[in-house]
């Protein structure tokens, strides 16, 4: 019983801050993902001039658009838009 008890006890602590810390690495792994996009849309203009586009990593799409900053859109995994932009 004992034994159960600490099992129990475990993973109710762990189990948490687990989840907490695979969400922190998905925001940051979107968050780096969407500055490679930055970097390859910086290629593509300076390339061919285009002023927006998208990429699709992983099933997310980061759409970039260049007017006076340049800027990614995607959504995260909570589904809220997430935007990064340079100037």
């Amino acid at each position: 019983m004992l034994g159960l008890l600490i099992i129990f006890m475990l993973f109710g602590t762990l189990m948490p801050a687990m989840q907490k810390m695979h969400q922190t690495l998905d925001d940051k792994q979107l968050r780096v993902t969407a500055y490679e996009t930055l970097h390859d849309a910086a290629r593509i203009i300076k390339g061919n001039g285009a002023a927006e586009g998208e990429r699709t990593v992983n099933d997310v799409v980061f759409s970039w658009r260049y007017s006076t900053d340049l800027c990614v859109v995607y959504k995260n995994y909570r589904s809220l838009m997430e935007t990064v932009c340079i100037e």
